[in-house]
């Protein structure tokens, strides 16, 4: 509370204290403190200033004006609970001027700042919210919130309370607040020189205050003259020591034309500003200090220039030259307020936001949001003190507004943006707490969740759950659309703060409802992507019963709408835990997916998203269903071409009866180079069975074992079966050469005319075999079987025969024309070994006694065989075997 009580029993009258003093006396200590509280009372009644009646009034922040004698109080409004300073000034100051003359003096002019401050009104000049009040001892109006004066910050502390308040102890102006506040007074002097016509006379530090939003305001026109029209200046009175120093202007701030020639004008004022800036960039050292004489103020004003170039380099550059110019003494070089007002060193986007923050209670809501929207682009560049003193306080009543909430959460987000979460839990929180829970247009819960993502980053886990997602959750039951589509977009962002059964009991059912119900494409894809965004909460079969049927029943043909279910698919594809298996996708994805492949709203990224994904399913299928195939299947594998299957002369089962088999007897045992077989031989339509019966030769060293005496080579027919991996001609093609027991060399069929083969021409076996040198010759038995029209063997002659010996290994020839293991012939004897032979690869086997051959010679015989050169020609394959049995 102010002093009011002290002050007013100071001037008690003595004869008054007396009388009261007697009776306290007498009184009992029970009487004398109801004579204490009656006093009290009459004492209010009378002296106390009537404007306590309206505000409740605090501690004192401040004090301004002449010689600083109005004290500034923290005051609340009791009507409304509204922020306001009390200006208070008590006479008893003006008591050491003696003459009651000079104390009317004092008031005259505070009485007049008042009125002229009641009656202008400008954003830049002292907002009076109560009139001038006055009792018998002081005055006092009330105004607008204020900080302190502009002395006060600058280390004036003159009829402040001691000690001192810590934070104006220790304020420091920085670079954006002494812009904003040098443009602030100059725009309100232009609005007093161009509309009001009025001077000033007293712009200086005393004469502005700084609000508690920052905003630095012009009062003190108690000295201020105004200048008739089409008049350039008017009479004043200089400063002078025959008045009180209380009652005249600041003597360091008056420009020279008022103190040498006694006229004021416009450009007076001007003066006054450039020295003010001085003080401002010199931490409160005038650069002129008169110390309240004429005389010493005119040496001074001589030595401006000189003091000018000393402080100079403190001063931005941009701002040199134009105070340079308005503390001259020629008034014709001062800029007028407008004109300095356009300077570049004001031309910066922050200070010209930050001066359309000050005037937004006075423009129209579409003004506003431009405004608004400006804040929001320039608030990183903004420094913290500026933006929570002079912004925030702002925003806050502009959010509190229905009218202008929704383009002022614009910037209000984009400073949760900026805010740490210390600054956001200290300062914003409660504010938005608010905003939230206030009633508010729709556009303007859009906004919110449009941006949640920075709140969820700010927000403390306690706050979400009891405030945002509340309020996501509300939006999906609107009806607005806007509303719904941005609570969709915001259920990715808090599904962490969500438990799964949450959302597969109320998110799940939200999203498929508006996805069916909805006729706009957005919430369409909005509330898909909703569903994207939980399929990492949901089971297998929640997946598969809920999600599946809706996307694949889906009958959207809007290329936005296909690409956001291809993405969801893409997301089911990812992991095996979603349950998407081959059978599914091949069932019932792909099929409703293909056709819009040839969607012709699709552009080339979506055409490309979408094959992407059918490839990936594709892959899918094949990939499973050959591992599945693999596991499943017991058949052998696929035999390599050309292969042999050699077995025991029984079938083991009908199975391998049908396989092409050939096997080569001696004395009823098998050899062991014909046991091995390959296994997954094609099955080959073989030519019928040919028994030749070879009679028994005298032994010889080499052979190891019974020399053969019968030959048996059982091949069985299998027509019915297609032929693959064999050069052996299908059954009923042109028959080959086959040997004929007891056949006559010359056959009466006819032979065919073909160098590709040996036509129809028929060997009885018993050529081959002598029994004067132990070979065959006479044997003959003939066979009513045909021979196999084979153009690439010479038949199933054992081709070793052609060979030297027949004792050599021999490896295994691609050029074997036959289906058995040969071995070999010459002159002496004729003998077929097969144990120490591998099995062929391929149909025939080449011989090893000659490797120096033609590579255009089947058989390799050359000079082994017939000391004449061979044909180098396939085709004369049949010639030249020909010629070897005639010389036989």
């Amino acid at each position: 509370m102010v002093d009011l009580e002290n002050n007013s029993q100071e001037t008690i009258r003595e004869d008054e204290k007396r009388s009261l003093c007697c009776k306290i006396k007498c009184a009992t200590p029970f009487c004398r403190m109801d004579m204490f509280s009656i006093i009290k009372q009459s004492i209010y009644a009378e002296d106390n200033n009537p404007i306590t009646r309206y505000f409740q009034i605090g501690r004192q922040v401040g004090s301004c004006g002449p010689e600083m004698i109005w004290k500034i109080y923290e005051a609340i409004r009791i009507s409304d609970q509204r922020e306001a300073s009390v200006f208070l000034f008590e006479k008893k100051i003006a008591d050491k001027l003696h003459k009651p003359r000079r104390k009317e003096t004092v008031s005259e002019i505070l009485r007049k700042e008042v009125q002229h401050l009641e009656r202008i009104k400008h954003p830049r000049i002292l907002n009076i919210i109560h009139p001038l009040e006055e009792c018998g001892n002081s005055l006092a109006f009330a105004s607008e919130p204020i900080f302190a004066s502009l002395a006060n910050c600058l280390g004036t502390h003159d009829r402040l309370p001691v000690p001192v308040i810590q934070e104006l102890k220790d304020y420091k102006f920085i670079f954006y607040e002494i812009q904003c506040g040098i443009l602030q007074i100059t725009e309100a002097l232009s609005y007093l020189h161009s509309t009001e016509q009025l001077v000033h006379r007293n712009v200086c530090p005393q004469s502005i205050v700084i609000t508690t939003r920052g905003t630095w305001k012009l009062t003190g026109l108690g000295f201020s003259e105004k200048i008739r029209e089409g008049k350039e200046s008017t009479a004043c009175h200089p400063w002078s020591t025959k008045f009180p120093k209380m009652a005249q202007p600041d003597l360091n701030y008056i420009a020279p034309e008022i103190q040498t020639c006694k006229t004021c004008s416009y450009f007076s004022d001007m003066f006054s500003l450039g020295i003010l800036i001085c003080t401002i960039y010199t931490d409160g050292n005038a650069v002129i200090d008169a110390g309240y004489n004429g005389q010493q103020y005119l040496k001074q004003l001589d030595q401006l220039t000189q003091r000018f170039g000393d402080i100079a380099h403190q001063m931005p550059l941009l701002l040199v030259e134009p105070v340079e110019k308005m503390i001259n003494k020629d008034i014709r070089y001062r800029p007028t307020a407008q004109l300095f007002s356009l300077i570049k060193f004001f031309n910066e986007p922050v200070v010209s936001t930050l001066q359309l923050l000050d005037t937004l209670e006075q423009k129209d809501p579409f003004l506003r949001a431009e405004v608004h929207c400006q804040l929001a682009q320039v608030l990183p560049d903004i420094p913290k003190k500026i933006l929570y003193r002079n912004v925030f306080p702002i925003l806050c009543l502009e959010c509190s507004m229905a009218d202008s909430v929704t383009s002022a959460l614009i910037p209000f987000i984009a400073m949760i943006d900026h805010a740490s979460k210390e600054e956001y839990c200290g300062h914003i929180l409660t504010v938005f707490r608010d905003v939230i829970n206030m009633p508010k247009p729709v556009q303007a819960t859009v906004n919110i969740l449009n941006r949640l993502d920075i709140i969820l980053n700010k927000s403390p886990i306690e706050e979400v759950r009891s405030e945002i997602i509340p309020l996501v959750f509300n939006c999906l039951e609107s009806t607005s659309i806007q509303a719904q589509e941005a609570a969709l977009n915001a259920i990715g962002m808090v599904k962490e703060y969500l438990d799964d059964s949450f959302m597969k009991m109320l998110v799940l059912p939200r999203a498929k409802a508006l996805f069916h119900k909805a006729t706009n494409v957005r919430v369409k894809i909005n509330a898909l992507s909703c569903i994207d965004h939980v399929l990492d909460s949901l089971d297998k079969m929640t997946i598969l019963d809920e999600v599946l049927p809706l996307l694949t029943e889906s009958q959207c043909q809007d290329a936005s709408i296909v690409i956001t279910i291809v993405g969801i698919y893409k997301h089911l594809l990812s992991d095996r835990k979603f349950g998407l298996t081959h059978n599914l996708i091949a069932t019932k994805v792909m099929p409703p997916l293909i056709p819009q492949t040839v969607n012709p709203g699709l552009t080339m990224e979506q055409f490309g998203a979408l094959m992407e994904v059918l490839r990936e399913m594709l892959e899918q299928i094949d990939r499973e269903r050959r591992n599945k195939m693999k596991q499943e299947s017991a058949s052998p594998p696929l035999t390599q071409r050309g292969s042999l299957n050699m077995q025991n002369g029984k079938s083991k089962d009908d199975k391998s009866a049908s396989l092409g088999k050939s096997f080569l007897s001696v004395d009823g045992a098998i050899p062991s180079g014909i046991q091995k077989s390959r296994t997954g031989s094609s099955q080959l339509p073989l030519p019928p069975t040919i028994n030749i019966q070879v009679p028994s030769v005298p032994s010889s060293p080499n052979l190891s074992g019974k020399l053969l005496d019968e030959k048996q080579m059982s091949v069985s027919d299998t027509s019915d079966q297609q032929r693959k991996f064999s050069l052996i001609p299908p059954v009923g093609a042109t028959p080959g050469i086959s040997l004929i027991a007891d056949e006559s060399p010359c056959s009466d069929r006819p032979r065919r005319p073909s160098t590709q083969s040996l036509g129809q021409y028929s060997f009885p076996v018993s050529w081959f075999y002598d029994a004067r040198r132990g070979s065959y010759e006479s044997s003959r038995h003939s066979s009513d079987k045909s021979r196999r029209p084979s153009t690439h063997s010479v038949g199933i002659l054992p081709i070793s025969m052609f060979g030297e010996g027949g004792q050599k290994e021999r490896k295994p020839s691609t050029h074997s024309l036959g289906i058995m293991p040969i071995g070999g012939i010459d002159d002496d004897q004729f003998f077929i070994d097969c144990r120490h032979r591998r099995p062929s690869a391929g149909p025939f086997i080449t011989p090893e006694f000659d490797r120096r051959g033609s590579k255009n010679s089947l058989f390799g015989m050359g000079d082994a065989m017939k000391g004449g050169q061979r044909r180098a020609s396939f085709q004369a394959l049949g010639e030249s075997v020909m010629q070897f049995f005639s010389s036989k």
